[in-house]
């Protein structure tokens, strides 16, 4: 396994770490305080593309550690008794963000441009509204889409809103974001890593 692939292991592995235990616990809480989840989860996700980039020099990097993200939470459709389209939904969402971050770091670096707040709030607006499209397709067929069937004032608090907190939050991180050398990452701990992610998953 190369540097970067190693890395791309690790990465993706850590933040499928935290949607297992995190996420798991936030979207707990989503009963009682609705929209949680998604003002604090897509930062979350941010700080590890964030790193990937960094540690890869690569936007393409950061696509693909959410595939690896995704293909974790996706580990969950070998429970018996779980519904495919309730594991299938945050996997595609995981993979989009994947998608925005690394096409608007891309523009960024093909263009010599900072990261800035226009930046990071698009990322959140762009995967967003893909997410509702595809939702609004796969209500036609009477699938789960809550976002959509709710009403519009859940999309535009789901597009808008929860991108603006997303915005700032990324934002602040940036901020004070200390860009070090790249820590040394062994095939073994990007393997522990990645088994540490997958157990967790099966087991919430």
């Amino acid at each position: 396994m190369n540097k970067k692939a190693i890395q791309i292991v690790y990465w993706g592995s850590l933040w499928g770490i935290a949607e297992a235990t995190l996420g798991y616990v936030l979207h707990m809480a989503a009963i009682q305080l609705p929209g949680v989840p998604g003002f604090v989860m897509f930062p979350i996700a941010f700080y590890f593309m964030r790193k990937a980039y960094l540690s890869t020099g690569k936007p393409g990097a950061v696509f693909q550690v959410a595939l690896v993200s995704a293909l974790i939470k996706c580990c969950d459709l070998l429970i018996t008794g779980n519904i495919p389209i309730r594991i299938l939904n945050p996997a595609l969402s995981i993979v989009l963000e994947g998608l925005a971050v690394a096409l608007v770091f891309a523009y960024a670096e093909r263009r010599k441009i900072a990261i800035g707040f226009a930046s990071v709030f698009s990322m959140g607006v762009l995967w967003r509204a893909v997410f509702l499209f595809y939702l609004f397709l796969i209500s036609l067929i009477d699938l789960p889409a809550a976002l959509v069937t709710d009403g519009l004032q859940f999309s535009l608090r789901f597009l808008f809103l929860e991108s603006l907190v997303n915005a700032i939050l990324m934002l602040a991180y940036l901020k004070i974001e200390r860009i070090e050398r790249v820590v040394a990452v062994t095939p073994l701990v990007a393997y522990a890593a990645l088994a540490t992610a997958i157990m967790l998953t099966l087991a919430f």
